[in-house]
């Protein structure tokens, strides 16, 4: 009898923690289903209010990194588009922002960072018209800073 009952227990143990165990995998699934839904609606307003663009940054000596698909604020400009994927350092004029080092390469009295646009028309580089604050980008741009003699 007592081993009778000693099974007894250790079955309803197992009972009561099948039990358990199947009640919260259906609370983890419904979560889980719950925050991938809220995911996908994020998604979706954040491509409503963002654009994607192309940057590349050429060191000037054969070292160059794509940025590719970055995806930035509309109405973001060149200069905060620059800081979200490099660490820059840059100077304030009364004529807009001069950027004077990207990712630790700093100008010097024969060499600075310019930046270009890519004119698909022309297939090729085209400087830039003005100041990285002063362009606004848009959706599909790419844009390169390069690390080049003046």
């Amino acid at each position: 009898m007592a081993k009778r009952s000693g099974w007894m227990w250790i079955s309803a143990a197992l009972l009561c923690a099948l039990i358990v165990s199947f009640y919260l995998s259906l609370y983890y699934y419904t979560e889980s289903a719950k925050y991938q839904e809220l995911y996908r609606d994020a998604l979706k307003e954040l491509a409503e209010h963002t654009i994607f663009i192309n940057v590349l940054i050429d060191y000037g000596n054969g070292t160059k990194a794509w940025y590719n698909n970055t995806r930035v604020p509309i109405g973001a400009n060149l200069f905060n588009a620059t800081r979200m994927i490099a660490k820059i350092d840059y100077q304030r004029y009364e004529w807009g922002i001069f950027i004077t080092a990207i990712n630790g390469v700093t100008g010097d009295q024969s060499h600075g960072w310019l930046w270009n646009i890519w004119d698909s028309t022309k297939a090729q580089w085209e400087f830039g018209p003005v100041g990285a604050d002063a362009f606004t980008l848009r959706d599909g741009d790419t844009v390169s800073w390069v690390y080049s003699a003046w």
